[in-house]
């Protein structure tokens, strides 16, 4: 479990590989290619050649940026004086984002308009050209040039714009964009991706070790799961027919994604804030598809293997925690059957 608790203590994003048996047959030749390629059409061409349906591509695509383009905090903002100089003129999100469309349509009749779409056309192109040659990206730059290749490849590709949730810190914060994904649209149906996330690796459940290669998970990932760490800027992209609040979404508990916790449910508590009193007594209750044989728990990443009672009514699993021997408790995250779940912030 030490390996576990150092994953999750350095905020890494999912514990599953996912999909890995779909992307097998293209990684094998997409493995092959280059570790940097001079333009993002010379990419896309060499995909052409050696894929035919626009998914292929894809997934081609998926496997070449999450293997060969690592995440660089300090790629975040280059370029972007020019752009945001030239938006001052502008009345519109500086961050283009996208309805079912390309990027926001602007007001073509105000000063400076014009001005601002050639200076972001170049500031895109810039990105793309600066990551597929030097291998670095934050979220933009994973975004963007997974956009521009799916352009050069004639597929649909949107550049979504929202917040994310992946540490138990950003539970309660007050929502404000800071991450980029992308949604693909092939034959009337679309997928959301994140080749940000993708790139980072995955916790292997059966062998209990980390692995540093690209995460499946990512592409195609199910809206109901997505939604969980992504909330879009433009609800639409989200691609829920039901509708889940800004405040809702981040004021919820951090649920860790991956294959096996797809039928996890938390019923209670339904805030991601545990508020502890004098005598603070949590009560848990979950459902689960499987067999519950182990309950672990962390706090400020101590960990403790639960040993008291649980109920079990109707398919509803519940058990307790005492968090009044534990004055300084600010996190805790719950483990089933080895498999992280859900995380919390302790006040």
């Amino acid at each position: 479990m030490n390996k576990l608790i150092l994953f999750i203590l350095i905020g890494l994003l999912s514990f599953y590989q996912s999909n890995g048996q779909d992307f097998d047959s293209i990684n094998a030749i997409v493995h092959l290619y280059p570790k940097n390629f001079k333009t993002t059409k010379k990419l896309a061409d060499q995909i052409s050649k050696d894929f035919d349906s626009e998914l292929d591509k894809a997934k081609a695509l998926y496997s070449w940026i999450t293997k060969n383009i690592s995440y660089d905090y300090k790629e975040s903002g280059k370029y972007y004086t020019d752009y945001a100089n030239s938006y001052k003129s502008v009345r519109h999100n500086p961050f283009p984002s996208f309805r079912s469309t390309n990027y926001m349509d602007y007001d073509k009749t105000k000063s400076g308009s014009k001005k601002h779409l050639k200076t972001e056309k170049k500031y895109r192109e810039k990105i793309s050209k600066r990551v597929i040659s030097n291998g670095v990206a934050v979220c933009e730059g994973y975004t963007q040039l997974f956009k521009e290749v799916c352009d050069h490849l004639k597929i649909t590709c949107f550049y979504v714009l929202g917040k994310a949730k992946n540490q138990i810190n950003h539970i309660g914060k007050e929502y404000r964009i800071d991450h980029a994904w992308n949604i693909i649209e092939i034959d009337f149906k679309k997928y959301l991706i994140d080749a940000t996330w993708g790139s980072t690796g995955y916790y292997d459940i059966d062998t209990k070790e980390f692995i540093d290669e690209p995460n499946y998970f990512y592409f195609g990932t199910s809206p109901k799961a997505f939604i969980k760490e992504h909330y879009p800027d433009f609800y639409e992209n989200s691609l829920l027919q039901e509708q889940i609040s800004k405040k809702a979404f981040t004021d919820a508990p951090l649920f860790y994604n991956h294959k096996k916790s797809q039928d996890f449910i938390l019923i209670t508590p339904s805030d991601g804030v545990i508020k502890k009193e004098d005598n603070a007594i949590q009560e848990f209750v979950i459902s689960y598809d499987q067999q519950v044989y182990s309950i672990i728990y962390l706090i400020n990443n101590k960990q403790y293997s639960y040993q008291g009672k649980i109920t079990y009514d109707d398919g509803k699993v519940g058990f307790k925690i005492d968090l009044t021997d534990i004055p300084n408790a600010k996190e805790l995250i719950l483990i089933i059957n080895e498999i992280p779940m859900v995380g919390f912030k302790i006040k």
